[in-house]
């Protein structure tokens, strides 16, 4: 009695795992292609223009491209397209002393294309000397970040 009642108990289980070694084999059709979901990068066209004839000004001017230009997160482009830009202004801050210090001023728009009123983001002035320009263009590129995704609708 106890021999039968020990095959009855190995019949049942191969019985219940014959499903699951079934299921664990794998089927002989083609196998399916990984496609990862396609993630919608975020690139936000930008340009610079930059307005003055001081050195320090254009060094800025400079570095604001070469920064966007590096970035993933922009794309400098100056085509007919919807983009923000940056409309830098620079002068002298003491004219007998150019190398000193320039006084600069920023203002962030968004224009749809070329004929189209720009639209005033926001906008920037201070004063700015050879040293701080890198600090001012890694707190001006986090700006524009800032209000790239505060706008964001604007570039859909």
């Amino acid at each position: 009695m106890k021999k039968i009642a020990t095959l009855a108990l190995c019949v049942l289980m191969l019985a219940l795992t014959a499903p699951a070694v079934q299921a664990a084999t794998p089927q002989a059709g083609a196998p399916k292609a990984d496609k990862p979901a396609k993630v919608d990068a975020r690139s936000t066209p930008v340009w610079v223009e930059l307005e003055g004839t001081d050195s320090i000004g254009a060094r800025l001017g400079m570095r604001l491209k070469e920064a966007f230009n590096g970035s993933n997160l922009f794309s400098l482009t100056d085509k007919d397209m919807p983009k923000m830009r940056l409309l830098v202004s620079t002068q002298s801050e003491f004219p007998g002393r150019p190398g000193v210090g320039s006084v600069y001023s920023i203002c962030w728009t968004f224009t749809q294309g070329e004929g189209y009123l720009g639209y005033l983001l926001a906008r920037e002035v201070g004063t700015l000397t050879y040293e701080e320009i890198d600090a001012l263009v890694n707190r001006l590129v986090e700006r524009t970040d800032g209000l790239s995704v505060k706008y964001s609708n604007l570039w859909k």
